[in-house]
């Protein structure tokens, strides 16, 4: 009963998901209804009013002079459980039963690594769904999708992912598909906001896409066993595989020295449009990927490499692997920690992540940035962004 079904979603998309009783019973249009369903011949309209007076549950409001006419058809509060059971549907107040006792089996499970901000959040989860409320992306009305969401952000959150982990391998580690990581990529990384305050993206988990490659700007040519070579010298932006770069025994640049940027879309454009000379081989990076990690392998050793990002731990933490990556040492161009005019506080993630910070012995030389900005208790000014367009053409560009 095709008309029946139609009914039973527009009775689902109005209060199928409702916790409270409603007061009054649910009445539709009949010729609305037959029209939604796709019911327009006279036989199977004939068919459908039939099928409606026998089906025993519903009241039929006819036309006062055409009585064979059905006018509306509606649902009594008495027989919304005999819908609901036809279709295998359940009932809103049992919905919401159920994603409170998921919230406090998670809760009760605990985290390993951030115990407090897991409490936190599912506590603030356990307050929404009382009220018949839903946090983004979290729901209570979809008890399935809802511990598969806090089963996926719980295990991304609690390893610490070697950089440069795949992401189709880590979704296999989790015990996702190979593609279940990328096709919902947005909600998990939105779940993983929900937990640490703040946007988190599945890069800064140290995952990256299996396509890896690199983008950079300047003198450039990658030479191969059988010796031939491959000149990108001359183009404005090239983009390069880690598959090529594995192939090639040595990259050349006549380039001075190699400046790494972590902000794509605007930074690493503004510097490549002021390198008229081509005297700086300018690479867009953040965390290190394989691409990333073929290029500083192949390069000459004595290319001086500097490196400018945000100020922010992740910042601070993209240049900590950068330098255990590097074979040659990484100086930091343009990276100090400056005041914010509108302070941005530190995060639950930052403040886990900034003792780290503190004690690495690599990021020595920059401890003093790192500490202003754990003594101002906010990230500050630490978008590259704001620094605006470099101030000269060529090096040192500032």
């Amino acid at each position: 009963m095709n008309w029946l079904a139609e009914f039973y979603r527009r009775w689902q998309a109005a209060r199928g998901r409702r916790v409270t009783a409603p007061s009054r019973a649910f009445s539709l249009d009949w010729v609305t209804l037959l029209e939604a369903a796709g019911i327009t011949g006279a036989e199977d309209q004939a068919t459908a009013a039939r099928e409606a007076e026998a089906c025993g549950q519903l009241v039929l409001k006819r036309h006062r002079y055409r009585t064979y006419l059905i006018e509306r058809v509606t649902l009594p509060l008495a027989s919304e459980s005999w819908l609901i059971e036809r279709f295998g549907g359940t009932r809103g107040g049992d919905l919401q039963a159920a994603a409170l006792e998921i919230i406090a089996e998670f809760s009760e499970r605990g985290h390993a690594r951030f115990p407090q901000e897991w409490a936190a959040l599912c506590e603030s989860l356990r307050v929404a769904f009382t009220q018949s409320c839903s946090l983004r992306p979290f729901s209570w009305n979809h008890p399935g999708t809802l511990r598969r969401l806090l089963v996926v952000v719980k295990k991304l959150s609690e390893r610490e992912w070697p950089v440069g982990t795949l992401i189709r391998a880590a979704s296999v580690e989790i015990g996702l598909d190979s593609k279940g990581l990328e096709r919902h990529q947005r909600t998990f990384e939105s779940g993983l906001a929900r937990l640490f305050g703040a946007e988190i993206s599945l890069k800064s988990l140290g995952l990256v896409a299996g396509d890896s490659h690199v983008e950079l700007h300047g003198p450039v040519c990658l030479h191969f066993p059988d010796g031939g070579t491959h000149d990108f010298d001359g183009l404005a932006h090239v983009l390069i595989s880690a598959a090529d770069l594995a192939r090639c025994v040595s990259v050349s640049t006549t380039a001075e020295r190699l400046l790494s940027i972590e902000n794509r879309k605007t930074t690493f454009r503004q510097y490549a449009a002021a390198n008229g000379d081509r005297r700086t081989l300018i690479v867009a990076t953040s965390f290190p990927t394989p691409a990333f990690r073929e290029l500083l392998e192949k390069l000459p050793r004595g290319l001086p490499h500097y490196h400018f990002g945000d100020t922010d731990p992740a910042g601070w933490q993209i240049l900590l692997k950068i330098r255990e990556v590097n074979p040659r040492r990484v100086e930091p161009f343009g990276m100090r920690w400056r005041p914010a005019a509108v302070p941005v506080p530190l995060n639950r993630f930052d403040l886990q992540l900034l003792p780290k910070l503190l004690d690495a012995p690599l990021l020595a030389d920059v401890r003093q940035e790192i500490s202003a900005m754990a003594a101002g208790g906010g990230r500050g000014d630490f978008e590259q962004e704001t620094l605006g367009r470099p101030a000269i053409e060529g090096w040192p560009f500032q």
